[in-house]
C-alpha cells in the first residue's frame, strides 16, 4: 500500500487537501496601501494602489519605504490556484522552524516546499508522449501511471475516496509556500506516503531535476551478468506512520 496515516509531526510525503500555489506573472505589480479612507458605513476595507514595474518605477521609488528588495519584501499581485499538495520539506528543517516559532511566537516569512497535486483526468486522453523505453508515442496518462513520465509522480486513489480518483504530483511546479498554510491544515492531512513510496517519489524527483536514475532495486552487471544489490534509502521520515 502506498499510503499511511499521517503522524503527529509534519513530514515529507504528507498530502494536504488544499494549499494555495502562486506564481508571479510579468509585468510585476506591487500593491501599496493607499491613504484614502472609505466613508463610514461601508464596512472594513483596505485600499491599495497598484504600481506596475518597471513602468511606474519612478513613482514607486518616491514612496516612503519602497521595500521590494528588502528582507521583508512587498505585497504583489500573483496568480493563485488552490489544490492538493505533496509536502516536501525535510523533517529536521520542519522541527527547527517549529521550535523557533514556539520560542518567538511568530511565524514571520518562513516557507516550506510543496508540489501541487492534480487530477489525472485533467490531462486530455489524446495527449501523448514518447515512451523512454520503446520510443513510441503513448498516452501521457499511462506513462504517469507506470512512473515513466519524468516530471509527474503518480498517486493512486486515496483511501476512502472514489476508486477512479487518480492524481499526480507536478514536480516541475515545486513552490515555496508560507508555513502558516501548512500549520493551519495540519489536522486535515489526507494521508502520508509510506517509506517505500516516499523513496520512489524522491527517486523520481532526482530524475526530474538531474535526468539521472537512482535505483532502489538490484541492477544487472553488464560484465558478469549478476544482480548487484543497491540499497539507497532516504532515512529519517515517517517511521511511525501506520500503513492504511
Amino acid at each position: 500500500m502506498a499510503y499511511a496515516r499521517p503522524t503527529a509531526l509534519l513530514s515529507p510525503g504528507d498530502i494536504f487537501p488544499e494549499i494555495p500555489f502562486s506564481v508571479g506573472i510579468a509585468p510585476l505589480r506591487v500593491a501599496k496601501r493607499h491613504g484614502w479612507t472609505p466613508p463610514a458605513g461601508r464596512g472594513p476595507a483596505e485600499f491599495r494602489r497598484i504600481y506596475t514595474l518597471p513602468q511606474d518605477q519612478e513613482q514607486f521609488a518616491q514612496l516612503p519605504n519602497p521595500s521590494l528588495s528588502t528582507v521583508q519584501g512587498e505585497e504583489t499581485l500573483a496568480h493563485t490556484r488552490l489544490t492538493k499538495a505533496l509536502f516536501l520539506t525535510w523533517g529536521s528543517q520542519v522541527e527547527s522552524a517549529e521550535r523557533n516559532i514556539e520560542r518567538t511566537g511568530r511565524v514571520g516569512n518562513r516557507t516550506w516546499l510543496a508540489a501541487p497535486i492534480y487530477d489525472l483526468t485533467s490531462i486530455p486522453e489524446v495527449n501523448t508522449e514518447e515512451d523512454p523505453d520503446t520510443h513510441e508515442q503513448v498516452p501521457l496518462r499511462d506513462l504517469i501511471r507506470r512512473g515513466k513520465a519524468r516530471d509527474a509522480f503518480y498517486l493512486e486513489p486515496f483511501p476512502g475516496r472514489p476508486a477512479g480518483e487518480e492524481h499526480y504530483a507536478e514536480l516541475r511546479k515545486i513552490t515555496s509556500i508560507g508555513v502558516q498554510y501548512f500549520l493551519d491544515a495540519k489536522e486535515s492531512r489526507i494521508v502520508t506516503l509510506t517509506l517505500d513510496t516516499l523513496n520512489e517519489m524522491y527517486s523520481q524527483l532526482l530524475w526530474c531535476l538531474t535526468r539521472a536514475d537512482l535505483f532502489f532495486h538490484p541492477i544487472r552487471c553488464a560484465e558478469c551478468g549478476r544482480d548487484v544489490p543497491i540499497d539507497v534509502r532516504f532515512h529519517g521520515q515517517n517511521f511511525d506512520a501506520e500503513p492504511i
